[in-house]
């Protein structure tokens, strides 16, 4: 049973480790995880998350290879890493083998096996294809990822947004390529997780993921951070659509970002006293309907309000989770401007010799804490309610 002490102490967290499992049924590697002497995966709400294993191979008496020869590491072999923290275990990627990489150099004491791998969209980047969408009658975006990925043993995320549905499509790529056209048509994230996909706006509500502490004694798990504050980003986008009959109108709208504010003060609070707004302006591209004008200027206004970037890392043992984009998550220890709510939009997982560490990309559009700080003991009672 663990104590109360143990509890309220950030040292009772113990070293991650890294936790590999390959094939069809996804089983550990087991005793060739010894082998294994870099890990680095790579996960985005705007690309494919992707990775690198390194494992040193050793050759046997009878001239195989212990890790290219045991039949496990092969082309589109499934594979899944997940963190090891010892009281809990959360998965960090799934996909498959794109590239196994053998090496033999001339010391045969530094030969390795590198693997190369890539999250599920991967095999929707095989076929090319040419589909019309929604010809007969209109069909959401949703819809057609559902229909896109349900060769695949994966599901909708139910969280995801409808997209849009006002006219057909036109397909002539690979699903992921067409997918991600349509995700950035809708300012939509897009990924890959756990055997699901989320195609739908950022996730800026709901419980914050685990905190992540600048100074803060013996509960610190931010080993550094830097912050950049850019002015230089349009606060409204303005579009123009010409009319579509005669005689009537040109469509001339300005749009602001409609997402949750991330703090208490907006981004664009501290140029107002400028006297001049800060627009861009968008012009109809192609056969564009104004819906998709909207929308894409919606989704270009929207991204530019999270000019607060930040960009760290974190020892992941002290943290003791896996921090994933797509997701907010709270600074602690930076300030009053500074600290709160953030939004996750990159994370780079690496394992090595020195230990589990996560470098963050965060961004924030609005400045001014919404609550007060998380301190230590605060991190401990919730540990102590989840027991309950």
């Amino acid at each position: 049973m663990v104590s109360l002490g143990a509890l309220l102490d950030p040292g009772f967290r113990q070293p991650a480790s890294c936790l590999i499992e390959v094939g069809t049924t996804l089983a550990d590697i087991g005793g060739l995880a010894e082998l294994v002497t870099l890990v680095e995966i790579t996960t985005s709400r705007a690309e494919a998350a992707t990775g690198t294993i390194v494992i040193e191979d050793r050759r046997k008496e009878d001239g195989q290879w212990i890790a290219a020869d045991c039949g496990l590491f092969t082309r589109w072999a499934p594979i899944k890493v997940s963190a090891d923290f010892r009281t809990h275990v959360e998965e960090i990627f799934r996909g498959y083998i794109v590239q196994p990489k053998p090496s033999y150099p001339n010391s045969g004491g530094e030969t390795k096996l590198e693997l190369l791998i890539q999250d599920e969209s991967a095999a929707l980047d095989r076929e090319h294809m040419r589909s019309i969408w929604g010809d007969t009658a209109p069909m959401s975006d949703k819809d057609i990822l559902a229909a896109l990925i349900a060769p695949l043993s994966l599901s909708v995320d139910p969280e995801s947004g409808a997209g849009q549905s006002s006219r057909s499509l036109s397909q002539d790529a690979t699903p992921i390529v067409f997918l991600r056209e349509r995700a950035k048509a809708n300012g939509y994230d897009l990924l890959f997780s756990e055997g699901k996909v989320y195609f739908g706006p950022k996730r800026l509500d709901g419980e914050p993921q685990a905190p992540i502490m600048v100074y803060a004694g013996r509960s610190t798990n931010c080993l550094a951070l830097d912050i950049t504050d850019d002015g230089q980003r349009p606060d409204a986008v303005r579009f123009d659509h010409a009319p579509q009959t005669e005689g009537a109108k040109p469509v001339v709208e300005t749009v602001k970002p409609d997402v949750r504010a991330l703090g208490l003060s907006p981004v664009a609070d501290e140029g107002a006293s400028l006297g001049t707004p800060s627009v861009w302006r968008v012009s109809k591209e192609g056969d564009e309907t104004e819906e998709e004008l909207r929308a894409r200027a919606q989704a270009l206004v929207n991204e530019h309000s999270f000019r607060i970037r930040a960009n760290g890392e974190i020892d992941g043992s002290l943290y003791g989770h896996v921090l994933k984009p797509g997701r907010t998550v709270t600074v602690d220890g930076v300030g009053a401007r500074y600290g709160g709510t953030y939004f996750a939009d990159k994370v780079v997982h690496r394992f090595a010799p020195e230990g589990y560490r996560q470098q963050f990309e965060l961004m924030r559009n609005a400045t001014g804490e919404e609550a007060g700080p998380l301190g230590p003991l605060s991190g401990a009672a919730s540990a102590i309610a989840s027991l309950f």
